[in-house]
């Protein structure tokens, strides 16, 4: 517990903050209304009604919340689950499974889930199953058979200036080769750096609208696919939308280049600093300069 600090967020459920990252684990909003807004909503679970069986990556699963939330929704349903996690620290779910306050959030199936992982790494129930991989991301994903393709991955480490390892190039690669061909990789970043990643690695990025408490922000987070919408489908969507012109341009900033990992093994301090050296050579346009036409400081 050394490395975490316990508090509540405006929605009244548990969060978490981090002394090694020095960073939040959620908004200060709400925990839950984060995961709801940015990840199960944009997952649009209907869309698998006549699925027999799907496939989640939680990838940074820290005290649960996307995943809880996405299973509260399909343990309602018929369709089979195969679940499989990557996170490197076991402590944060266990705070969480000591609250009340996280424990009443949820069903008991739900918090089956939870505990089964926290005691063994594994889950089952019925037909579903579920696995937990502990240790570094960038090597515990290749502990899942090649062949399984995963419906929905749920991109959730730390932002990109603490946890540069998790979002880079060659990372988010291996996560694009992974995704089937309908499934959607869901992710509450908005950097250029990680959307022009995506599209380097051949995906289509939507942009998560902003619920109506957050209409103040341009973008809740981004949506990828291998395949693109439907134009019918983009014009009844309230969840997802295509890419404002804003945000098209900021991809053409400096703030695109991406976070280079090539051997899958660097730390923050050295993957930060290639990246800054990369931009300061960059002829792209200065990301300060599209700030000023925009008016943002995002």
């Amino acid at each position: 517990m050394d490395d975490y600090k316990k508090h509540t967020t405006k929605d009244g459920s548990l969060s978490l903050y981090s002394l090694s990252y020095e960073e939040e684990f959620h908004d200060k909003d709400g925990a839950l209304r984060e995961s709801i807004n940015k990840y199960l909503l944009p997952a649009q679970l209907e869309q698998f009604s006549n699925t027999e069986k799907i496939v989640v990556l939680d990838v940074c699963m820290g005290l649960g919340y996307n995943t809880g939330c996405i299973l509260e929704k399909l343990l309602q349903t018929n369709i089979k689950i195969e679940w499989h996690g990557l996170e490197i620290d076991e402590k944060p779910l266990n705070i969480g499974l000591k609250e009340k306050i996280f424990q009443e959030i949820w069903s008991p199936k739900v918090l089956h889930f939870f505990n089964s992982l926290n005691k063994s790494g594994k889950w089952t129930e019925g037909f579903n199953e579920g696995t937990i991989h502990w240790g570094d991301a960038r090597n515990k994903i290749f502990d899942i058979q090649d062949s399984l393709k995963f419906d929905l991955i749920l991109l959730d480490p730390f932002s990109p200036q603490k946890c540069p390892e998790l979002w880079s190039e060659e990372f988010i690669c291996l996560l694009a080769e992974r995704l089937s061909k309908k499934g959607r990789l869901i992710t509450y970043s908005t950097a250029a750096s990680i959307r022009a990643s995506f599209k380097r690695a051949g995906l289509n990025i939507y942009s998560i609208v902003p619920s109506i408490d957050d209409k103040s922000k341009w973008s809740l987070g981004t949506v990828a696919l291998k395949k693109q919408f439907e134009q019918q489908m983009i014009v009844n969507n309230y969840q997802i939308k295509e890419l404002s012109i804003k945000e098209v341009e900021h991809l053409a900033t400096r703030s695109s280049i991406p976070y280079r990992d090539p051997t899958g093994k660097g730390n923050s301090k050295e993957i930060i600093s290639t990246r800054e050296i990369e931009q300061s050579k960059s002829q792209l346009i200065n990301t300060s300069a599209w700030r000023k036409r925009w008016n943002t400081a995002r």
